[in-house]
């Protein structure tokens, strides 16, 4: 195998294919990434048995075709103290024995046989929707916020993916508040749970451009894929039935108030300076198309009103600024609408037009 690749597109995928890369596998050659060079394009993978990274890169120049396995780490840190601005030319001779050239700078180094590799799961596009690439990123933005922290439940741990009627739908709950994002896709009618690993990946890997690129996602028995056309990510699906969600989202509200989410964020923000140290809550006061919020704890006090849309009755309403401002400020937009029911019962967060989002806010009993 020989090739010539530019340095900082090999370093990314080398670092991208490491994170799923085994710290300790009874097979040696999961602990490091491999890399395959193949009709003049490279592909570097890194697999841990759940979950597998393949990253996939063009050449400036290919002689002949290979494998190799190298330590993920060292060929990292090498790549990253190689001199800047320089293509790296890699070369491995009787499978094993790897130079790597950047300028003056060479390396040699022993891997091992990419046929020690494990074969990675096969996904097919039998089972599969396409969804574009900042859409999809911006749907996992705006729900694994809300992801469990414990593993009291462990499937609450992940995010629910489901396709109903043509809606594609992303949940995340934690026990006391939920966030769901939908978007309309051409497929029948499925559902699985999916590991928040590997969609903090993809927060990371995919653009917030309309980059025309669509993403497809791949469902097969227990594996699930997301498919770019120079990344490819999968990994095992979650075990366990989620959480019925829509018993605690289809209710009738009585009330409801329009804010700026900005703002209303903004001051939840300052609340925070005040309540966070000792877990108290924020009280709201909705009346007179104003809402005032208002805190009060060992470390002082807050008052604040800011202009809302509510002719209703006055409603007094407390909850965690914590969690409030996360759906605030996930929502992407201007305005929201803040649907009530009563002071204890659940806050649901829309927007003021559509359907794309429904956040749900468990409310806190106020002390007298």
């Amino acid at each position: 195998m020989k090739f010539t690749a530019d340095r900082n597109k090999l370093s990314d995928a080398i670092i991208n294919a490491s994170k799923v890369t085994s710290a300790h596998s009874s097979i040696p050659a999961l602990e490091g990434i491999l890399v395959n060079l193949k009709n003049e394009k490279i592909t570097v993978t890194g697999y841990d048995l759940d979950s597998g990274i393949k990253n996939i890169i063009p050449v400036i120049s290919a002689e002949e075709d290979g494998e190799v396995v190298l330590n993920a780490k060292l060929i990292a840190e090498m790549l990253r103290k190689m001199p800047a601005g320089c293509p790296v030319e890699m070369t491995c001779e009787n499978e094993t024995n790897v130079t790597i050239k950047c300028g003056p700078v060479e390396f040699k180094l022993v891997g091992v046989s990419g046929q020690n590799y494990p074969n990675l799961p096969e996904m097919s596009l039998e089972t599969s929707f396409q969804v574009k690439e900042n859409v999809l990123k911006s749907m996992i933005r705006q729900t694994i916020y809300a992801v469990a922290q414990n593993d009291l439940k462990p499937i609450l741990t992940g995010v629910f993916f489901e396709v109903k009627d043509n809606v594609f739908s992303m949940v995340a709950v934690d026990g006391v508040r939920i966030a769901m994002r939908n978007e309309k896709v051409n497929y029948k009618d499925l559902s699985f749970v999916v590991p928040t690993k590997v969609l903090n990946e993809l927060l990371r890997i995919l653009s917030d451009e309309d980059t025309g690129k669509d993403i497809t996602v791949l469902i097969d028995k227990s594996q699930v894929g997301f498919n770019r056309d120079d990344y490819i990510t999968f990994t095992r699906l979650m075990d366990g039935d989620f959480i019925d969600y829509r018993r605690y989202t289809n209710f009738v509200p009585t009330s409801e108030a329009v804010v700026n989410a900005r703002q209303f964020a903004a001051s939840l923000d300052r609340v925070l300076l005040l309540t966070e140290r000792f877990k108290s809550p924020v009280r709201c006061i909705f009346e007179n198309n104003k809402l005032t919020v208002t805190c009060n704890t060992n470390l002082g006090s807050i008052h604040e009103e800011i202009k809302a849309d509510y002719p209703y009755p006055k409603l007094e309403i407390a909850f965690n600024a914590r969690f409030m401002m996360d759906a605030m400020r996930n929502s992407e937009c201007d305005e929201v609408k803040l649907q009530f029911t009563g002071p204890l019962s659940p806050i649901k967060i829309v927007p003021v037009s559509g359907e794309d989002f429904t956040y749900l806010v468990v409310p806190v009993k106020m002390k007298s």
